[in-house]
């Protein structure tokens, strides 16, 4: 059988059985789709908000006293308002028509939410239902998500769809277009409190109507004043009667009024646009007198100012609108069932002037019986366009702490993922969708000890990093990277096993290893590359086995130490690193040391004419070096410096070279020692001689286009022990002793004495003329080669 005819029926006889001709049992019908018993409304309260899903709370009674809890909770069902009639039959009648008799019904469409047996007699059962909204149910859904690029609107329709929400379930009177937001967070609350807070931040309100054609409650979502549902008039009348049930009206209307803020002030920050001002203030009534002070509201989370929706002064704008809203409250009661919230109703005979333009009601509070008629109670605001209404801003979850995520990169890139300004994505422990790798999140900043313009502390995370994320004054909306972590697929680098280290490593295994272990303190910075290393302290190897102490730079590469002001290698120190860097007492004791040998053998060189060393020189590098006043290198050890190679060693000046020993100076060389000099050569013994030797092989000296003078104070030998003596001369030879001389040339031997000539042998023969020469071939200059060279700039040339 119909449920509404068995409803009908139903009432009709309860109506007769108690011999009544009024309508006390056919006021209210409530259908529920899964339950066929016939049940009887006993009593019902209404709860009706703006912004809140309703609910009705419903008494009944039944015969069956054995109502199975699953045919009832969670089942879809209709309660129905019937229209108030004066004949009996009239009003069963009207639960199976749409037709109204003498008024309208009113049809509500829910969910059963609630379902309870209070007591139980022999004839029947008392029960209760709480129906509701079916957005009621959102809010039984608790979740902790993460959207992307949507606006508040989108994020709004893809939860209600998320609940099998169409487009017959919900509707859009919307006048602004929002802008898309990076990323929108719902964290730790129910859907429903979820969509009521995105809606009431961008001032969005939501009110129910029913779809006759559809059978279902129907969400509207509207901004502005044309999303309220205009029901025409109401008398302004106090029943007078029982009869007057029929008669809808509203009475006992009060007017309460408060002073509200006279303007709010908005504040931001926003990293992308460092130096913007995001400070605005906005008063909507400024010819107000009764409103006074300033609502303050830092942290609206916009990213700049202007009018655009969104933006600073916008916020200010729907906030002090909300506040000035909220300024004049009207109170009142009505027998009229069909007042619902988001209604805009005019009253005849209005008693108040602020309400020449009818009212907004924002609440509705009623309820009825089997026996008295359904009365209501509800809340209202003035209709005024220029002071439209906005919903009190709900507060923004807090994130206490931080929570757990990881860094991500579209491809597992081997470097950090980082966009221009050096942030990073990041996929959220508590996302439970499915994103493009690298698109999980916005870009986040990584929270660095130290950072500023062109300088910072920044080592770039890689794919699969674990991080903490954080979150701008807690707002799950403001996420930023607070510190990286280690964990079992990551574990640290410093644990038990040296525990004494401190260690900055990269991935590709750049290091700073700082060993606090007492007596063995070191410090080693590394790169792979060409195993690059400067080792400091207690030095150790990949087995922490000791092999040096000290330091250490290598390299299996290139290396090089460049100083432009001066560079000074010493061994020596000061205990505890006291002294001071370019403390160089013992080296410049010893370059004046090494000067006043020179100058003191220069003199003794002057004195005996021979070449002398160029002390000016000497004493000019000493002042460079003295300092490091100039450019200059600068190597002293106490006990000794050695350069020494299996190949070549080259020293070179375009100035002087200067070697200066306070003992001995030996060069040896295993095969020859060559010196050349493209002016002169001077060596000087001042005190024991010199020897030339030559074990093997002749000695030569040649003055090849000058003179060779050879001098003793006291005695000149000349021996050859095994072979002849031959002094040749292409003019004269001259042999000058005590006055008397031989003197040997072409044309004879001439010998001179002032005294006598002895001969003394076994005999004296004279023969005829005889000639002998022997051919000493000496180097020519070659004038046509000097020349070239000359204009080639070379460095030596001969001089005529």
């Amino acid at each position: 059988m119909n449920k509404g005819l068995t409803n009908f029926i139903n009432q009709l006889d309860e109506g007769l059985s108690h011999g009544r001709i009024d309508i006390s049992h056919n006021r209210y019908t409530l259908t529920i789709d899964a339950l066929s018993n016939p049940i009887s409304i006993l009593q019902v309260k209404s709860n009706e908000q703006l912004n809140q899903p309703w609910h009705y709370i419903i008494n009944f009674t039944s015969a069956d006293k054995a109502i199975a809890v699953d045919t009832v909770l969670n089942q879809n069902a209709s309660f129905t308002f019937n229209p108030v009639s004066h004949h009996p039959f009239l009003s069963a009648i009207s639960s199976l028509s749409a037709l109204p008799v003498e008024g309208q019904s009113r049809v509500l469409h829910g969910v059963i939410t609630g379902f309870s047996q209070l007591s139980v007699n022999k004839d029947e059962a008392h029960y209760q239902v709480i129906l509701s909204s079916r957005l009621a149910l959102l809010s039984l859904q608790h979740n902790s998500a993460i959207f992307q690029n949507q606006n508040v609107v989108s994020v709004v329709e893809a939860v209600l769809r998320s609940h099998g929400f169409t487009g017959v379930d919900y509707r859009l009177e919307l006048k602004e277009s929002y802008p898309i937001r990076e990323f929108i967070t719902q964290w730790q609350e129910s859907d429903l409190e979820f969509i009521q807070r995105l809606l009431a931040d961008v001032g969005i309100w939501f009110r129910f109507e029913n779809h006759s054609e559809h059978h279902c409650d129907v969400m509207i979502l509207s901004d502005y004043e044309q999303g309220y549902n205009n029901v025409g008039k109401i008398d302004y009348k106090l029943p007078t009667g029982t009869i007057d049930g029929s008669t809808e009206s509203v009475w006992d209307i009060a007017l309460h009024s408060q002073t509200v803020e006279s303007s709010v002030k908005v504040q931001d920050y926003n990293y992308r646009y460092a130096g913007t001002n995001l400070i605005d203030e906005i008063n909507i009534q400024p010819k107000d007198n009764t409103t006074y002070g300033t609502d303050y509201r830092y942290e609206e989370h916009y990213k700049n100012n202007g009018g655009d929706i969104e933006s600073g002064s916008w916020y200010a704008k729907i906030r002090h609108e909300h506040a000035i809203s909220k300024q004049i409250i009207i109170k009142g009661h009505s027998n009229c069932y069909t007042l619902a919230p988001g209604q805009h109703i005019r009253i005849t005979d209005n008693p108040l002037p602020e309400m020449q333009e009818g009212f907004v009601i924002l609440s509705v509070a009623g309820q009825g019986n089997r026996t008295d008629a359904y009365e209501l109670t509800f809340t209202a605001i003035p209709y005024q366009v220029l002071k439209p209404y906005r919903p009190a801003p709900i507060a923004w979850p807090q994130v206490g702490g931080t929570l757990p995520g990881r860094v991500t990169s579209p491809d597992n890139d081997t470097y950090g993922y980082i966009d221009t300004q050096g942030r990073y994505r990041v996929k959220l422990n508590f996302d439970l969708k499915s994103w493009k790798n690298g698109e999980e999140s916005l870009w986040v900043r990584l929270a660095k000890p130290y950072a500023g313009a062109t300088y910072g502390f920044h080592f770039p995370l890689i794919d699969g990093t674990e991080v903490a994320i954080a979150f701008m004054d807690s707002n799950p909306d403001r996420p930023y990277i607070a510190h990286a972590m280690h964990d079992s697929n990551h574990p640290d680098h410093v644990a038990t096993a040296n525990k004494h280290r401190n260690v900055i490593r990269t991935p590709a295994n750049n290091k700073l290893r700082m060993d606090d272990k007492r007596g063995k303190e070191h410090i080693k910075l590394a790169t792979e590359y060409g195993k690059t290393q400067l080792n400091l302290g207690h030095l150790v190897d990949q087995n922490k086995e000791q092999r040096g102490e000290g330091f250490e730079l290598r390299t299996d590469e290139w290396g090089a130490i460049a100083a432009d002001r001066g560079l000074y290698l010493t061994s020596q120190t000061e205990p505890k690193a006291q002294g001071k860097q370019l403390d160089m007492q013992g080296a410049i004791t010893q370059l004046e040391n090494a000067l006043s040998i020179a100058k003191a053998l220069q003199n003794a060189a002057t004195q005996s004419q021979a070449h002398t060393a160029d002390t000016d020189s000497q004493d000019q590098l000493k002042t460079v070096l003295s300092g490091l006043s100039q450019s200059g290198i600068l190597a002293y050890a106490q006990e000794g410096i050695a350069l020494t190679s299996p190949e070549d060693i080259q020293l070179s000046t375009c100035n002087n070279l200067t070697m200066t020993a306070e003992n001995q100076t030996d060069i040896s060389a295993l095969k020859n020692i060559t010196l050349s000099s493209g002016e002169a050569i001077g060596v000087f013994a001042h005190k024991s001689g010199m020897k030339l030797f030559a074990n093997q092989g002749d000695v030569e000296v040649q003055a090849q286009n000058a003179n060779l003078a050879m001098a003793a104070k006291q005695g000149v030998k000349v021996d050859s022990v095994d072979g002849n003596i031959t002094v040749t001369a292409s003019q004269d030879i001259t042999l000058i002793c005590g006055g008397s001389y031989i003197k040997i040339n072409s044309r004879g031997i001439e010998l001179g004495t002032p005294s006598n000539v002895y001969l003394k042998c076994n005999a004296m023969q004279k023969m005829g003329t005889a000639h002998k020469d022997i051919k000493k071939e000496l180097p020519a200059l070659c004038t046509g080669v000097q020349q070239d060279e000359a204009e080639k700039h070379a460095i030596i040339v001969e001089r005529k």
